[in-house]
């Protein structure tokens, strides 16, 4: 089983508990939420969806979540229910100076947190290491093997420093026996599929546990180039079972191919997955998608004003839940293969069962 984490799809099913209570008009924590930590980043990926969220790179690089609030969100969250928080926002999360806390202070509440980072200002010194004792999986953006490929594609310097903080992380975790999952992340364009094999092969030689290439997620409006070119990914099909071969038991090549394939085609009309999973941007603001950061019409709350708690028990929250559930045109309003299109088509079925249910 090449995707033993379950990418390419969704895991709702192991939280019936919740689904149900949504089913019956409860109101529910999230289960998940995308942590925005700073609205500014160190490189400048040729790829980057940040461009549509307000990531304004080196500018924004002071303009990060503050300590306080930062802490009291992850800690609510864990009282509230939440199961999980992934650090990989619409910026660069290492640039926050508190993340680190954030991770460890998370973890004891009961939330497991993840890390999706470039890697180029991991800290490597004893904040660091600690963290990764404290983090379920930290991912590195990386979608280019070589250092000219890497200039090119992620338009930075820095290729041989994220080589090495990434062996740091599989050397900790050697010898202190961790259980962190390491991973690499290639985010695949017409531009960068000659990278996918050698990537492949990168990732083996390093040691980390897996190399995952997803698709390129972009606005109908073609805002990066790509969402008029998703018919090409066809094309990629013999390069990208080759990268597959490349895995073996303790390395894994995962190649999210439902979402590589579909075209940014959606199955369902109504955005239901909301309540199960949040984003909340760099700057504080909690929000019901990625792609709404800035929009003051859907800040679901301002958690630096106010708790988790309050928020989500707040009657903006709920009415906001349900305007996006019943206000958006999920074909002609979002963008492709968005973080909630596989629990959407999943919810979907349950709010649209066919005939002769109990013929299983």
């Amino acid at each position: 089983m090449s995707d033993k984490f379950l990418m390419d799809g969704h895991k709702l099913y192991w939280h019936l508990d919740r689904v149900n209570d949504w089913l019956n008009n409860e109101k529910i924590a999230p289960l998940h939420i995308d942590v925005g930590l700073s609205k500014g980043c160190n490189i400048h990926c040729e790829y980057c969806f940040g461009i549509m969220q307000g990531n304004l790179y080196k500018k924004g690089q002071t303009t990060y979540f503050p300590k306080t609030p930062l802490i009291n969100y992850v800690k609510d969250a864990g009282k509230a229910g939440v199961k999980s928080m992934a650090f990989i926002g619409e910026g660069e999360p290492t640039l926050n100076p508190y993340v680190y806390d954030a991770i460890v202070q998370g973890k004891k509440a009961g939330v497991d947190i993840s890390l999706g980072t470039n890697g180029v200002m991991l800290d490597t010194s004893k904040k660091g290491e600690e963290a990764l004792e404290y983090l379920s999986w930290i991912r590195f953006n990386l979608s280019a093997a070589t250092n000219n490929d890497y200039k090119r594609i992620h338009r930075s310097l820095d290729f041989d420093k994220v080589i090495s903080n990434i062996k740091f992380c599989v050397k900790i975790k050697k010898i202190k026996k961790l259980t962190i999952t390491i991973g690499l992340q290639m985010v695949l364009t017409p531009n960068n599929v000659n990278q996918v094999v050698p990537l492949a092969k990168l990732g083996k030689k390093i040691g980390v546990d897996y190399l995952v290439v997803k698709q390129c997620s972009d606005s109908i409006k073609n805002d990066l180039g790509i969402y008029e070119k998703l018919g090409e990914y066809e094309k990629y099909k013999d390069s990208l079972t080759e990268a597959e071969s490349i895995g073996n038991e303790s390395y894994k090549v995962i190649v999210k191919w439902n979402k590589i394939s579909n075209k940014g085609e959606r199955n369902y009309n109504n955005c239901f997955g909301v309540p199960f999973l949040l984003y909340s941007s760099g700057d504080g603001k909690l929000y019901p998608c990625g792609a709404m950061f800035g929009n003051e019409e859907w800040i679901l709350g301002d958690l630096i004003k106010s708790s988790f708690a309050e928020i989500i028990n707040s009657d903006r929250y709920w009415n906001i839940v349900n305007k996006v559930a019943k206000k958006i045109d999920v074909k002609k309003q979002c963008y492709s293969n968005c973080r909630t299109h596989n629990i959407n088509e999943f919810l979907w079925k349950l709010k649209h069962p066919p005939e002769h249910i109990n013929f299983i």
